[in-house]
């Protein structure tokens, strides 16, 4: 499990998160889930006792999760605690951004908390395209719009991550839960952290916005009216998601960006960019599969860096320090370019 933690991270992958176990699921892979959700349902009450707004909102989203992965309807009936500590977390959260982005993850779209945390995001980062891709109710057009005045594309997935593994810290695992919760398939013993932050970017992942509606409409717009006005807001869209604060959200904005090219110039200067994202990203690869446990302590270290505010300045600390260049070879191309 442990050694595949990037695919987990760049994929959106968890074996541990959604609604129920497949039933062809092995045992090892059943035994960790259900550990999982039990100490997770542990330690939600205990995280909620402390009153304070992160924790409320991260407790809210354990217990959430875990009543999902113990029902068999698609979408089970809410929850009146879980509830209770989302109210209390908004009403507690101020202008914590870590805390109302938490309030988003999870959640029904007609969640009525949901609404409210979203609303005081866009009014406290009106800049920010992010909270608008997350309102699940706003139109591509709309998005577009605010596209044209955004300066930035930031979910503080990492503030929100950096929030998961205090709440874990805070509430460790006993002696047998660890045993259960903490090894890998070789049997070798992980750290807290590790396990905190595989499963609190899989958490994350499963909250990413659907940019599909969007992709497709500039799609459209590309092969309809590709000097159109809306072409140009297409374009300032993938501009801001390839600047974005994980890769993730990045790989989407390349995806857009190379629907809307319409001249030789704009496709160099995107190719030279996707070239160094491409090689960033396959060196990250080989370095983590070079690494004991997949690189995950070292991500961790990282990640307890306030210095490092997102993912692409992360995997770029860690390629500095091994040597690597952040720059591909001249020439050198991808293997899926191959």
């Amino acid at each position: 499990m442990r050694n595949g933690w990037i695919a987990g991270l760049l994929l959106g992958v968890s074996p541990l998160l959604g609604a129920q176990v497949p039933e062809d699921a092995a045992p090892e892979q059943r035994a960790a889930a259900a550990a999982h959700h039990a100490y997770s349902e542990r330690i939600a009450p205990r995280l909620a006792e402390s009153g304070q707004p992160r924790a409320l909102a991260f407790a809210a989203l354990l217990r959430e999760t875990g009543l999902r992965h113990g029902s068999d309807a698609a979408a089970p009936p809410a929850d009146a605690r879980a509830r209770e500590w989302r109210e209390m977390a908004f009403a507690r959260a101020g202008s914590d951004l870590a805390a109302l982005t938490l309030l988003l993850a999870g959640t029904d779209d007609e969640d009525p908390i949901r609404a409210k945390a979203l609303a005081r995001w866009r009014q406290l980062e009106p800049a920010n395209l992010a909270p608008l891709l997350r309102d699940a109710e706003a139109s591509p057009r709309q998005v577009l719009e605010a596209a044209r005045t955004a300066t930035r594309m930031d979910t503080h997935a990492y503030a929100q991550l950096r929030a998961m593994l205090d709440g874990y810290r805070s509430h460790p695992p006993t002696a047998e839960e660890a045993d259960r919760l903490l090894g890998d398939a070789d049997g070798r013993s992980g750290t807290l952290d590790a396990y905190a932050a595989i499963h609190g970017m899989g958490l994350l992942a499963a909250a990413m916005p659907n940019l599909q509606p969007l992709l497709e409409f500039c799609r459209d717009t590309a092969t309809a009216a590709p000097t159109s006005i809306q072409a140009d807001d297409c374009r300032n869209a993938g501009a801001l998601l390839m600047a974005g604060d994980t890769h993730l959200v990045r790989m989407l904005g390349f995806a857009l960006a190379e629907e809307m090219v319409r001249d030789d110039d704009t496709y160099h200067v995107l190719n030279a960019a996707r070239r160094r994202f491409d090689w960033q990203m396959l060196q990250w690869g080989r370095l983590s599969a070079s690494a004991p446990g997949g690189g995950i302590d070292d991500f961790v270290r990282l990640l307890r860096d306030p210095a490092i505010g997102d993912e692409p300045g992360l995997v770029e600390r860690l390629l500095r320090e091994a040597g690597i260049p952040l720059d591909p070879p001249a020439g050198w191309q991808p293997p899926r370019r191959d």
